[in-house]
């Protein structure tokens, strides 16, 4: 993920997203004045099998679902903007009277700060989230993951948590905040302390994949493929 900001405050009290989440958690990194980007996008070499698209910023649709619902995907690299486009599907949805059954994703993660920003949106609709069979949800995606009201992953599907990293690979005190900014987050999100100490462990060049227990110790739902 690219982590342009990071903790410069307390986690806050009993576990309820202000109106100022995630912006009380996440600052600009700055460094003698000049703006540091922390990267940790997992190899996407590593996918193959998987329908992850390119690296190339999300695709935020619309698309229609029985009963006269609707759904919204998220699919590819997250990147600043990717929060207001969905903000905004939710809005023509909602002026059209179109009820929204989910929110699906497929990514491999991207901007730290757009990933929080995505999930203070999913959250505040209080929305579904839903990773489907041969998808993946990965590093930033998970917040927007956690961040649903109902959480569903299908068979064959993959979530996945790791550290941050920077651009170079380097593990630096900015990359420890970005991931102990993350953590809190997730904490913040209702995410076990499990999969947490599982996040903050895990070295960027790897991936903790969640498995059963994990998805049902976060009340998430798993259900069979297409």
């Amino acid at each position: 993920m690219l982590i342009e900001r990071v903790s410069s405050a307390g986690e806050g009290g009993g576990g309820t997203i202000n109106a100022l989440w995630p912006t009380q958690f996440i600052m600009r990194l700055t460094i003698l004045g000049a703006k540091m980007i922390v990267r940790v996008i997992w190899g996407i070499v590593l996918l193959t099998g998987l329908n992850v698209l390119p690296v190339s910023g999300a695709e935020v649709e619309r698309h229609a679902m029985a009963g006269g619902t609707i759904a919204i995907s998220i699919a590819g690299e997250i990147v600043e903007g990717d929060a207001e486009a969905l903000r905004l599907e939710i809005q023509r949805a909602q002026l059209a009277n179109y009820p929204i059954s989910e929110i699906q994703l497929n990514s491999i993660g991207g901007s730290l700060y757009e990933g929080t920003s995505l999930a203070r949106v999913v959250r505040a609709a209080s929305l579904n989230t839903r990773v489907a069979e041969r998808n993946i949800c990965a590093s930033a995606c998970f917040l927007v993951f956690a961040a649903g009201s109902t959480k569903s992953v299908q068979n064959g599907a993959r979530v996945g948590v790791h550290a941050a990293t920077t651009a170079s690979g380097d593990n630096t005190q900015i990359s420890i905040k970005a991931t102990e900014a993350m953590g809190r987050i997730a904490k913040l999100l209702g995410v076990p302390s499990g999969i947490v100490e599982r996040m903050v462990s895990t070295p960027a060049s790897q991936m903790f994949w969640l498995n059963g227990a994990n998805f049902v110790s976060m009340g998430a739902v798993i259900t069979d493929g297409k």
